[in-house]
């Protein structure tokens, strides 16, 4: 029994995602990129991470060509630039302002955190392609403290918030991990 991509859709909208503006240029030196929540670190040694791309996005076949890429990390004050690179077209190209990375790369002033990567690998993944970069460089706002990140839920923009454990009326989990470690060391 298959699913349909409209129920497909409607079940991982309730996966909430960390949202990126990915970004390379071309070998003509023109920057490229796009708003994507499916990036996901896959390994310490070496530091990877990965992120899908549409194969019908305009950015794709630079981003074939390409060897580099920056992840550009979201705060919650840029979801305008997010919704903005969502869409296909150069107009946000021209209206957004970049700063050049150390190996290169258009970052965006604002993000969290900015990710420089070379491609590690490429993958078939249905109608994306799977890209693996290999981070050889990163940089975080000096804002880091007063800035939240911009996440994606139930196809809507939000930021995080801590659970308050007394508000939300659970039991301090810490604690109660805390002696479920001693009753496993007990029981030994």
């Amino acid at each position: 029994m298959a699913i349909t991509p409209e129920t497909f859709k409607a079940l991982l909208a309730h996966l909430a995602g960390a949202v990126t503006i990915i970004t390379t240029r071309g070998a003509d030196g023109q920057i490229w990129g796009f708003t994507a929540s499916s990036v996901c670190s896959v390994s310490l040694e070496p530091p990877l991470v990965l992120f899908c791309l549409e194969h019908t996005a305009d950015c794709h076949p630079a981003f074939l060509e390409s060897s580099v890429f920056a992840i550009n990390f979201l705060s919650s004050e840029q979801s305008g630039l997010s919704a903005l690179f969502a869409m296909k077209g150069a107009v946000k190209y021209r209206e957004t302002p970049f700063t050049e990375g150390a190996f290169h790369l258009p970052l965006l002033p604002g993000a969290l955190v900015h990710l420089e990567c070379s491609v590690y690998a490429r993958y078939p993944g249905g109608d994306h392609t799977i890209i693996v970069g290999q981070v050889e460089g990163g940089s975080q706002t000096t804002a880091q403290d007063s800035l939240q990140p911009l996440l994606y839920y139930a196809r809507s923009y939000g930021t995080f918030a801590g659970l308050s454990e007394a508000k939300a009326g659970y039991p301090n989990s810490n604690s109660s991990m805390q002696k479920s470690r001693q009753r496993l060391i007990l029981d030994e």
